[in-house]
């Protein structure tokens, strides 16, 4: 009885602890333009714009090396970005206060698809109110933020797998957004 009574109050406490967490997401809304941001690929060293991905489905999320639910994150979202496909989805994974990222992750993610971000000035950071990581949005193809998730859980999996494919359903604009928010950024 008591076993049932402490895996109740745990599932509780887990809910709880989820609906805190999304309840206090910070950065752009969902539904408004992405920041862009120009920054460069601690991998290839190429600086990559985000506005020059419109027209495919974006994950920004931000990590750093010292984060343990980063570094389980982040093989996923590999792992997404190879059974999806880069003329569908880009990945940028921002390092995030970070300023080891480079030497810690490269060898390992030398093969890697995904685009490994360097901000170690913090300004792609600033732009997205960044406060905690992981932190995750997921951009549709016109440059909207349609999700934008703080926090990683297992239980979370179905919920972003639900988010990309509804994402890739939607169709590609015809026009790109000429919104403010789209100017182009100083380079980082």
């Amino acid at each position: 009885m008591n076993y049932r009574l402490i895996s109740f109050l745990g599932c509780l406490s887990a809910v709880l602890y989820a609906t805190s967490i999304s309840a206090a997401s910070s950065g752009p809304a969902v539904g408004s333009i992405a920041p862009d941001f120009k920054a460069r690929n601690l991998v290839t060293g190429e600086r990559v714009p985000l506005s020059s991905q419109r027209g495919k489905v974006v994950i920004v999320t931000f990590w750093a090396t010292w984060c343990a639910p980063c570094r389980k994150e982040l093989p996923i979202l590999e792992g997404t970005q190879k059974l999806v496909g880069k003329e569908k989805l880009t990945i940028f994974a921002v390092s995030y206060k970070d300023k080891d990222a480079a030497r810690a992750i490269v060898k390992q993610a030398s093969t890697w698809r995904i685009n490994l971000v360097d901000d170690s000035n913090g300004w792609i950071a600033g732009r997205y109110s960044i406060s905690s990581i992981p932190h995750m949005f997921i951009i549709g193809r016109d440059g909207t933020i349609l999700a934008n998730h703080v926090g990683y859980g297992e239980r979370t999996l179905e919920e972003f797998v639900t988010e990309i494919n509804q994402a890739l359903r939607n169709p590609t604009p015809t026009e790109p957004n000429d919104s403010p928010a789209s100017a182009s950024p100083p380079s980082t």
